[in-house]
């Protein structure tokens, strides 16, 4: 029998969460491409070209929340890592990022997935202009 791994997660609109964040969050939305990084391959992250879609919901500095149609079975494994590139609405220059997957939902409002994802490879340049970008945000409100 299948078992889920511990990182996924059902969840409802009503079920909350604690709040252990170090970086300010923003809802947003706009475009992510990803590609998924088996483990021990990191080093061949400048030839792999990134092919799938995403839609992110919120960042920070993070990390960010992307929402994926369909659950690929690599994703279920912990020890791949996850290589970003978006670009912040109102800005032309991309960011790239290594993320590793923090967990899956499955909320019942959406047909695809979620995936919490953290930095860990981001470039101080790349941080300051996340956190630029979602401090000036948060300002308009």
């Amino acid at each position: 029998m299948f078992r889920w791994p511990r990182f996924y997660r059902r969840r409802s609109l009503t079920e909350g969460f604690d709040e252990r964040r170090k970086f300010l969050r923003l809802d947003t939305k706009f475009p992510v491409q990803y590609s998924i990084v088996p483990k021990n391959k990191e080093k061949e992250i400048e030839q792999r070209r990134l092919h799938k879609e995403a839609e992110a919901k919120n960042i920070g500095g993070g990390g960010l929340l992307v929402e994926i149609p369909i659950l690929a079975e690599e994703l279920l494994l912990t020890t791949h890592l996850i290589e970003v590139k978006f670009t912040l609405p109102e800005d032309e220059e991309p960011i790239d990022a290594i993320a590793r997957m923090v967990c899956v939902e499955k909320p019942e409002y959406i047909e695809g997935f979620y995936l919490r994802l953290e930095f860990i490879r981001i470039s101080d340049e790349n941080r300051k202009k996340l956190m630029n970008y979602i401090r000036t945000k948060y300002k308009k409100r």
